[in-house]
């Protein structure tokens, strides 16, 4: 399928400073080629998105006082998608995208609330979680949704629009 695209016309063309820079960056796997990569990027991003959509089969278990399994395969699926788009550019690029002025405020939730979910799901904390669990999986997926929105032209100020109209929206 890859074999009649040249992906290297996909990529913007970079300065010589900046090809240096990413050359660089792509050391850490200097060996895969374009075709590899979007293969290890594919994969990590559909086994990902099983885990945490899978999640979404345990919901049983949340309501009923266990919110470790639907948190901990939402999660974990999370994070291995958001490590396959370092095959694509290495993780200092991604890293960069995703801490862009437009982008900063969502990458930072969406990593806090990662972290937090492990850290509550794991640790000793006295009473239920569930709740500040479930808590924390809506700001991951909210989160994520605002990131991939900024890729997108004009999406951001399209959804504001929505919720603005549906909000001020007397007659529902």
């Amino acid at each position: 399928m890859f074999d009649s695209v040249d992906l290297n016309s996909l990529i913007p063309r970079l300065s010589s400073k900046d090809e240096t820079a990413q050359e660089e960056e792509e050391d850490w796997l200097p060996s895969l080629s374009w075709k590899e990569r979007m293969i290890g990027c594919g994969s990590c991003m559909v086994l990902g998105y099983i885990l945490s959509f899978g999640a979404f089969f345990r919901v049983k278990d949340l309501l009923l006082g266990n919110p470790l399994p639907f948190v901990l395969n939402a999660t974990i699926g999370n994070m291995i998608a958001l490590a396959g788009s370092c095959f694509l550019s290495g993780p200092k690029a991604q890293a960069g995208r995703m801490f862009n002025e437009t982008r900063r405020a969502a990458s930072i939730a969406y990593l806090v609330s990662l972290g937090f979910t492990l850290v509550v799901a794991y640790a000793p904390i006295p009473g239920p979680k569930g709740l500040l669990l479930l808590i924390l999986m809506v700001v991951q997926y909210l989160s994520v949704f605002w990131y991939c929105l900024s890729y997108i032209p004009y999406a951001r100020e399209a959804v504001k629009g929505y919720c603005c109209r549906m909000i001020n929206d007397t007659d529902v």
